[in-house]
């Protein structure tokens, strides 16, 4: 029989004092920031983990924070006001609230009979099979990459309400139960259900946030090419997606997705017209050409030469001197 939230709060309520006295809800390391706010950082378990779910804690005040991690907040009964880079936001049943790693927040303490869980998410976490919904280029998945490799300062948070009876709001009960009452609770279903309720967010998102995707997409895109335009020579996936602070992964797919060309096609794409252009404006041996963008066998570059332009690199230069 499937479990549900009320066997879940019995069990909670029964198991309470042995959590607390294993510590089971201590999930971070505390460490004030130079704006005296308090950063919260995944202690050891937690980064093992990669992914844990907490109860949140009762009667107790807890200060104004951020996180080293994406955490994702669900009231599922009662109500309790937050302050959100100081915007205040009132948490009711139902609702969650996804936050990145910049904000800021705070809450008011919870009271007893208040059930919200804290879902906390570290980049380990999203390396793995979530990359899927990275493939997608959806809201959820750009602010999620945004969040854990862009160093902006941007404060983004996302606030939803799952409707009652819905699909969203049976993966969340999924999740949740499936985390506190299984013995050996099965990582890959709630990894499935995650990326299920994300999608479904995902959907809800309006055209206009789509748009400015798009727009954040295409300045990407730009910012790839006039790196590989002053790197093409030692350029590589990994040294591109180190610079823009973005996973290899999600920035070779975007780039598939914006230009219908590889990361691998768009370094030879460059490298190639600067190829031409030395041949064309300078005396440099073809050898020394090569070894210029990046070819360090002569022979090869010959070879990818001609497959670009149709001829090879002395006639190419014979022919375009010329004229």
């Amino acid at each position: 029989m499937k479990k549900n939230y009320e066997e879940l709060k019995r069990f909670l309520q029964s198991e309470e004092q042995v959590l607390k006295e294993q510590k089971y809800y201590h999930v971070s390391k505390m460490q004030m920031d130079d704006e005296q706010i308090i950063t919260s950082y995944p202690n050891q378990e937690v980064c093992q983990e990669r992914f844990v779910i907490r109860q949140k804690y009762k009667n107790i005040l807890i200060p104004k924070h951020r996180h080293e991690y994406i955490e994702l907040s669900f009231m599922l009964e009662g109500e309790l006001s937050m302050q959100i880079e100081g915007k205040e936001i009132r948490m009711r049943s139902g609702d969650l609230c996804l936050m990145d790693r910049n904000v800021s927040h705070w809450s008011e303490m919870a009271k007893d009979g208040m059930w919200m869980f804290n879902i906390l998410m570290t980049a380990d976490f999203f390396d793995t099979i979530f990359m899927y919904l990275f493939s997608e280029d959806t809201y959820i998945s750009n602010y999620i990459i945004n969040s854990l490799y862009s160093q902006s300062k941007k404060k983004n948070y996302i606030f939803y309400h799952l409707p009652e009876d819905s699909f969203e709001e049976r993966i969340m009960e999924q999740i949740i139960c499936e985390y506190f009452m299984e013995e050996q609770k099965n990582m890959g279903k709630i990894t499935a259900c995650l990326i299920l309720l994300f999608t479904e967010i995902s959907r809800a998102v309006g055209k206009a946030d789509e748009k400015t995707i798009k727009q954040n997409n295409s300045k990407i895109q730009s910012e790839v090419i006039e790196y590989l335009k002053k790197h093409y020579r030692d350029a590589t996936l990994n040294s591109v997606a180190k610079e823009l602070c973005f996973h290899p992964n999600y920035l070779s797919s975007l780039l598939k997705a914006e230009t219908n060309k590889g990361f691998k096609d768009l370094l030879f794409d460059i490298r190639m017209t600067e190829a031409a252009n030395l041949l064309c404006r300078t005396d440099m041996k073809i050898d020394e050409i090569a070894a210029e963008i990046g070819y360090a066998n002569e022979g090869y570059f010959y070879k990818c030469f001609k497959q670009r332009y149709g001829e090879s690199p002395y006639n190419y230069r014979k022919k375009h001197r010329s004229s």
